[in-house]
């Protein structure tokens, strides 16, 4: 499912509208499979785990609030020396949901989720994905100090110093050595 940017089909993830007699609140759990891979936003992911998912609807009536809690296991390349990373992934996040504005003339937006007026369930898998999605990690770093790899050799620099000169710097940078000349280089 490399480069999927869509839910996957085989996701069940609904909740009743109405409960004759229910409390104000009501919650679901779910264990969702996940792709083996995911590449997104530059990142290849794989992933370990199914996706844990509670869904808290809160409110009783048409319109309410929902929480969608999720957490999973996953692995991916650091952004600075590229070696393999365990991440331990967990998002929270918060839907509001109203009867479709649209049929009655009212303005949408973007943060509010309609659905039909005469709806008894609602699937939720969308925004499930969509919190997955968004709790991915736009850069993944092995640890904070990460010194990451040579410019000019390729070597990782948390194994220690690879050696290189510094002679064959970037001479886009000489106006700045002129300006710095105290500067020392490294690689």
């Amino acid at each position: 499912m490399s480069g999927s940017k869509a839910c996957p089909e085989d996701w069940k993830a609904r909740i009743p509208l109405i409960f004759e007699g229910a409390e104000e609140s009501s919650a679901a759990d779910w264990s969702l499979s996940l792709p083996a891979e995911l590449d997104y936003s530059g990142l290849n992911y794989s992933l370990k785990s199914p996706l844990r998912v509670h869904a808290e609807k809160l409110g009783n009536g048409r319109t309410f609030f929902l929480e969608i809690r999720l957490s999973f296991s996953a692995a991916a390349p650091c952004s600075r020396c590229l070696r393999e990373t365990p991440l331990e992934i967990a998002g929270s996040f918060r839907y509001f949901y109203t009867p479709s504005a649209v049929e009655e003339g009212q303005n949408v937006d973007e943060t509010v989720v309609s659905y039909p007026q005469d709806s008894v369930e609602i699937d939720l898998s969308e925004q499930i994905w969509e919190s997955f999605i968004l709790s991915l990690p736009d850069k993944v770093l092995c640890r904070e100090d990460c010194a990451g790899l040579c410019p000019l050799c390729g070597a990782d620099l948390n194994a220690g110093d690879c050696g290189c000169s510094s002679q064959g710097s970037d001479p886009r940078l000489q106006v700045l050595k002129d300006i710095l000349p105290d500067v020392s280089e490294e690689c």
